[in-house]
């Protein structure tokens, strides 16, 4: 039996809403919804990617990353202030393109290296290295002023560097942001930050024209895709080993999860319908069985509307 409100159905399904500044209206609501269902096409805006690619453990692992995501000073890397270092002297001159890059990275590496810590372990960690991407066809111009407008909000105390790649079907940002902040906060990421990262990004890219979503997996019908992904690394290579702790991962939960997503956006399609919002309650349906029905779940929906589904 389904024991959530409707509100809280809402935050089931949805990227999150913001709760700790109040309640949110009724309008954002429909809103979020109605980028959410990709405008009732039932197909959404393109998903985001934020994510961390490595650390690097010290300054020189960060000056070879450095190198790396600057093909060795042929890309542009610029700085929190969006100034591109490698105009900083002469911009036809490769090595000084990539000496003037080193240098920042030497200038960010000694600042955090130099606080020590008082107790515990040593931090080893100087920089966090991430990806920001969209799929092919994104407007390179767009996005490239969306990234600076995410990372100078998100990270306004860190000192950071990013560039941009081509160099696959999807044009995409390297970034590197140091450890620690000017506030002294040290950064500390867990999956509840990436998915927060990858929520304000997608508002980045929306105000600059593109459209995009957050919207976590399971409320679009999809599995976790990076489920242990160094165990499947492992699989290839032919030296994984049984890792201990023993993985917990079970199929028919993550099925479980899915459908319940698809049960809370038909209740608030359902919401939405006795409303009166004929449109927005046809686009979940749509929305619903482009990327839910399929299956146990298709013969359910054929059932009649009065049965309650399967009952339960």
């Amino acid at each position: 039996m389904n024991l959530r409100s409707l509100d809280e159905e809402f935050e089931f399904v949805l990227p999150k809403m913001g709760k700790a500044k109040g309640p949110i209206s009724d309008e954002r609501r429909r809103l979020l919804v109605w980028q959410a269902i990709g405008g009732g096409k039932g197909r959404a805006g393109a998903q985001v990617m934020v994510k961390i690619t490595s650390y690097a453990t010290s300054a020189q692992k960060l000056a070879m990353h450095l190198d790396y995501i600057s093909r060795n000073g042929e890309k542009d890397v610029f700085d929190p202030d969006g100034i591109n270092l490698c105009h900083m002297g002469d911009a036809a001159d490769l090595e000084a393109r990539r000496e003037a890059i080193q240098l920042r990275g030497q200038e960010l590496a000694a600042d955090i290296l130099q606080e020590k810590k008082k107790t515990g372990r040593p931090r080893t960690r100087v920089s966090m290295n991430l990806l920001l991407s969209m799929p092919a066809g994104t407007d390179k111009a767009a996005f490239e002023l969306a990234v600076g407008d995410f990372l100078s909000g998100q990270f306004a105390d860190h000192e950071y560097l990013y560039t941009f790649h081509d160099d696959r079907d999807h044009y995409h940002a390297h970034v590197v942001v140091g450890m620690r902040g000017a506030d002294g906060y040290w950064l500390r990421p867990q999956r509840s930050d990436l998915l927060v990262w990858r929520q304000r990004f997608a508002s980045s890219l929306q105000q600059r024209g593109i459209a995009a979503q957050a919207t976590p997996s399971y409320s679009r019908g999809k599995p976790k895709s990076d489920y242990r992904r160094d165990l499947k690394e492992l699989d290839k290579r032919g030296t994984r080993r049984v890792p201990r702790p023993a993985p917990t991962y079970e199929g028919a939960k993550e099925a479980a999860a899915i459908e319940e997503r698809r049960r809370a956006w038909t209740r608030i399609g359902a919401h939405y319908g006795e409303a009166g919002e004929a449109d927005l309650a046809k686009g979940i349906a749509a929305y619903v069985a482009e990327h839910f029905l399929g299956g146990k779940a298709r013969d359910e929906a054929a059932r009649p509307s009065g049965r309650g589904g399967r009952g339960r």
